[in-house]
Parts: structure tokens; sequence; C-alpha cells
């Protein structure tokens, strides 16, 4: 005799999928996944992996994470390797896709590396399906693209300064290393933190001559100055136009500086001590002052060039504080 039961037989529920939701509302929840998650959900259907790989969806992390280091430059830099890798114009590449992918400005003995990207064959899928922006962040967060910004040093007894290097980020300590793109490219400075970062301000080799408006200049003018010392180089230093020692520093009423053929400009060292040089305004070339060699003078019109001078300047003095 069969069983009779009162209860109701139990409905098969079908669960939603993914892939059902509305575009936009599938599109929102995208934007909103971090790279690792990116990279997982890409992995759990084809359907998802042109959507989770997508150039506007990598655009927006590559400008959240690397935004403030990538300048034109560096994009041009990366669009150069991308395009030979999709041609596969490079011999080395072509023998070993473990190798590097370079490019240089310049002639001897005054060569320039621009960048380098190691590894560069492993980015070729990536490429060839029109994912750059994907293997843009991947190259940066692995630290194989070396690309152009600007590393802020202070060394005991030196300048502070600024020096044209070649980046590549360390992902396990947050930190960077930096290669200089001249001669001294085997030097590699490590352990460098984002604030001592910046993008290059204008687009010149370290080996070129800024051609600058000296007369425009005026006390109280907050620069920046090409210097060299015992190299073929220039690093960028900080410094503020003064007065003349004949001039009596009234700016309202007496004060000649603007017509003198002499321009003073002042440099902070450490501890709050400046050092001042006078150098002449329509010089043309570089002028040599003791054992240094001036470049040209950039004038600083934005104030949070200013600012992150002088907050980099006071950062530094703490940190060799075991020199007193």
């Amino acid at each position: 005799m069969p069983l009779i039961t009162n209860e109701a037989p139990q409905l098969m529920k079908k669960e939603a999928s993914l892939l059902e939701l509305p575009e936009a509302i599938l599109d929102n929840i995208l934007e909103r996944l971090s790279p690792i998650e990116l990279c997982s959900m890409s992995e759990v259907c084809t359907c998802l992996i042109g959507r989770c790989r997508s150039n506007v969806l990598w655009e927006k992390h590559v400008q959240r994470r690397w935004g403030r280091l990538l300048g034109d430059v560096a994009y041009r830099e990366w669009q150069f390797h991308v395009m030979r890798i999709m041609n596969k114009e490079s011999p080395s590449l072509q023998r070993n896709p473990e190798g590097l992918l370079g490019s240089f400005t310049g002639a001897w003995p005054f060569l320039c590396l621009c960048s380098y990207l190691e590894n560069p064959g492993d980015l070729a899928s990536l490429l060839l399906s029109n994912y750059s922006n994907m293997a843009l962040y991947v190259s940066l967060q692995r630290g194989r693209f070396w690309f152009p910004a600007q590393v802020y040093r202070m060394t005991p007894f030196q300048l502070p300064r600024r020096y044209n290097g070649l980046l590549s980020y360390e992902h396990v300590s947050n930190t960077f290393q930096a290669r200089c793109p001249t001669d001294e490219w085997r030097l590699i400075e490590k352990n460098i933190t984002w604030d001592r970062l910046r993008l290059p301000p204008i687009h010149t080799s370290p080996y070129t001559l800024y051609v600058s408006n000296n007369n425009d200049l005026k006390p109280g003018d907050h620069v920046e100055v090409q210097m060299r010392k015992g190299s073929r180089t220039y690093d960028w230093c900080y410094g503020v136009i003064d007065h003349l020692e004949s001039c009596d520093k009234d700016m309202n009423n007496h004060c000649s500086c603007e017509h003198s053929e002499m321009l003073v400009v002042s440099f902070k060292l450490q501890y709050s001590q400046w050092k001042s040089i006078a150098i002449k305004k329509e010089a043309n070339g570089e002028q040599k002052i003791g054992l240094w060699k001036i470049g040209g003078i950039r004038k600083l019109e934005d104030l949070e060039d200013i600012r992150r001078w002088n907050t980099e300047h006071h950062m530094q003095i703490s940190s060799l504080s075991y020199y007193v």
C-alpha cells in the first residue's frame, strides 16, 4: 500500500546566471572589481574573457594606480614596444622571447636609453587580442616595464636634486628601483618610495641643455636649474631668485635686479642653509661656477611643484639626521 503524505513536492529552483544580467548591471559589477578579481573572473568562462580584459576597464585601473607617474613620453614608449611585439620586428624577440626590448635616442657617447621591457614575448597573446591596457598594467605591476620618470635624491652635504631615471616597480615592498638612462645605467637605486617620484615636467634628454629666457626672472621667483658636476648629464635642482648684493631689496621702489646682466640663484641646502651663485642672464650655453656646470633655468609656475620640493626637503632632512 503506497505511503500517503501531505507534503507537496518541492519545485526545482533555477539559479540566476551572471551572464543573464542586463549588460549595464554586469558592466557596473565588473567596474567594481579589483585587478586581481578581474583576472580571476576572466577565467570563469570564455564569455567573460573579453569583458574582463577590455581596454576601457583596464584603462581606469592604469590611471588609478599609475596615472601620476605615466606621462605622454611613457605612453609613447609603451606603444613603441607594443608595435614591435605585434609586428615581430625585434630579432631578439624572435630568438629569445624571455629577453629585453629597449629603445634608444641620441648617438654615442650621448646614447640615452628611453625605456625597456623585460620578457616581451609573454605579452604577445594579450596584445594580439587587443588587450593592451591589461598588458600595460601587468607589466607595470610585475616590474617588467622600465619607464621614464624623475627621482628626488638628497645625499649628505650635496644639493637636493631630481634626476631622470628608468623606474621599475617592486610589488613586494611597494617601492621602486631606478636606473640612470645614460652611461650609468648599470647603477640601480632601490627602495624608492612613491613620494620621491614625479612626471618629468618637460621632455628633454638629461644630456640636453634646456633653453630658457632668464630675462623674465625676478627676485622671489621659484626655479629649477639644470646642474651637473663630474658628469655629462644634468640633474634638476630647486632654487629661488635672490637680490644682488648691491641691491637694497626694496621691490617697490629701488630694486634694479631685473635690469642687471647678472642673476642670483639661492639653493636650499640641508638644515635650512642656503648657497647662492651668480650667473649671466644672456649667456649662451652652460656656465661654469666652481665645480658645477649650470644649464637652463625653468621657472616654477605651479604651486604644487614648489610645495613638493619643500616637503621632500624636510622629509629627507630627518632621514639624514645621523650625519650630524
